[in-house]
């Protein structure tokens, strides 16, 4: 089977900008606003009390620690919630940017609404996202190496989503298992290959990822679709659990 290089797979994705930047850059652009973005919480507790301003009684002591422990539960256990909401919103987001850049390599015409394609499929994202989500973790957790092994096994799994609706949570992250086996080192190679450009992002501030971002996910998506060529036919099944 012919294997396209790096170079090819950054030419097809050229090709499949040309004509189509403006809108690329835009849905880049929200897109990474939105998957990327979130916030922090931080929390302040006085670590020490002054005797001379204030006086409590143990009783009076040990309410004021209950208080508080309850109050930093309950705002830890909302924004958790809130983290963990926003984190399927953004799934959902990526596997419809992921929809916007099939279509742009297969020379379909990509639209700013494909982001939000991908709501009726919200069930299988989520728990294709959490399967991920936990098996990266352990990876992790044994070491650095079967992290970064997991990671890559599981890279197509937004776009398997996106492009197969028939394709249940649990069977993308099998297909994508199978799709990279032997293929991890390739897309490495790909990712590497935009060194240039992310250094000068880099050096410009991040204005550079303007371009960069719907360059590097046209490159990703021309990779997928070389493992995965596109269906001729569409099928009008449900979406299986």
């Amino acid at each position: 089977m012919f294997k396209m290089s790096a170079k090819e797979h950054r030419a097809a994705a050229r090709a499949a900008l040309s004509g189509s930047w403006g809108v690329a850059i835009g849905a880049g652009l929200v897109a990474t606003a939105i998957i990327g973005g979130g916030g922090g919480f931080s929390f302040s507790f006085p670590t020490s009390f002054e005797t001379e301003s204030v006086n409590m009684s143990n009783e009076e002591a040990v309410k004021f620690v209950l208080i508080a422990l309850a109050l930093f539960a309950v705002v830890f256990i909302g924004a958790y919630l809130i983290a963990g909401a926003y984190g399927m919103f953004s799934s959902i987001i990526q596997t419809g940017y992921c929809s916007f850049n099939l279509k742009m390599v297969d020379y379909d015409i990509p639209a700013f609404k494909d982001l939000f394609s991908q709501f009726r499929k919200a069930k299988a994202i989520i728990i294709a996202y959490l399967l991920r989500f936990l098996f990266q973790t352990v990876g992790y957790m044994l070491f650095i190496v079967p992290g970064i092994i997991v990671s890559y096994n599981y890279a197509l799994v937004p776009f398997i989503l996106a492009d197969n609706p028939c394709v249940s949570g649990k069977e993308a992250l099998r297909m994508s298992k199978e799709m990279m086996y032997g293929n991890r080192w390739r897309l490495f190679c790909l990712q590497f290959s935009f060194i240039g450009w992310i250094l000068l992002t880099i050096l410009s501030l991040g204005i550079g990822s303007i371009w960069l971002t719907p360059y590097q996910n046209a490159a990703l998506a021309s990779f997928y679709r070389e493992l995965f060529p596109a269906k001729t036919e569409e099928s009008p099944e449900e979406i299986t659990e």
